[in-house]
């Protein structure tokens, strides 16, 4: 008689998050970051939305966009209007007008007040990530200091259209953008823990870095179910 074996995908659900945590663990003791051992593990592949590489593509380069109009409207505000018309076209190039979210919005009308608008420039560190999950940034190194912005902007200012971008585009698998948002989840809680008891952050890691990496991976995976860039939970 042939047996068939029922396998439990919940066991392996369990085993990929925990093992995932453990190798988290070691990178956490290897910086000298606190942490907590009961600090849940995250999502695991099959528990996760996993966006395509358009998809990404699409916020990515819509989200530089903004980000130069919030500069520029931060910096010198007297060239707002010049700049709103320059990233708008841009915005048209790219076909992505109806990609802007309600905050990318306000800040194209001019519709905040210039704290917004500072606000509005961390973004590039989860457009880092972005880019990381598209394959174009090698790397996430230690998020002790700000991304390269330089490189950042010239990613998508070489590009004439949405189809030059996706040429440099690799989208990193799965397991990968996992192992990330479960190590950054950790930095997080020992820089807000660290907030709460009114000491620095540890290990010389950046707080507003870690936050928006934070907010870049869970948008990534969707982890709170909600898809929405601009208000994405960290508590997960």
């Amino acid at each position: 008689m042939e047996i068939i074996t029922e396998i439990d995908d919940s066991q392996y659900n369990l085993k990929e998050a925990q093992m995932r945590k453990k190798r988290s663990i070691e990178l956490l003791n290897a910086h000298n970051v606190p942490y907590i051992q009961h600090l849940p593990t995250i999502q695991t592949a099959s528990e996760v939305r996993i966006r395509t590489a358009e998809e990404i593509a699409r916020r990515a380069v819509t989200c530089l966009l903004v980000l130069q109009v919030a500069g520029d409207a931060a910096g010198a505000p007297g060239n707002f209007k010049k700049s709103k018309k320059f990233f708008g076209e841009k915005l048209a190039e790219f076909g992505l007008e109806g990609y802007l979210t309600h905050k990318e919005q306000k800040i194209f009308k001019g519709k905040c007040n210039n704290q917004d608008f500072v606000s509005m420039t961390w973004k590039y560190e989860a457009y880092w990530v972005l880019l990381w999950a598209l394959g174009i940034v090698e790397q996430l190194d230690y998020p002790s200091e700000a991304c390269d912005c330089e490189f950042a902007i010239h990613v998508v200012a070489d590009c004439d259209n949405m189809e030059q971008f996706m040429e440099k585009v690799k989208l990193r698998d799965i397991s990968e953008i996992l192992d990330e948002a479960d190590l950054i989840f950790r930095y997080d809680w020992a820089c807000t823990d660290a907030r709460i008891h009114e000491e620095e952050p540890p290990a010389g890691l950046d707080p507003d870095v870690v936050y928006e990496r934070h907010c870049g991976l869970n948008w990534l995976i969707d982890a709170d179910k909600e898809d929405d860039w601009d208000n994405v939970s960290t508590n997960i």
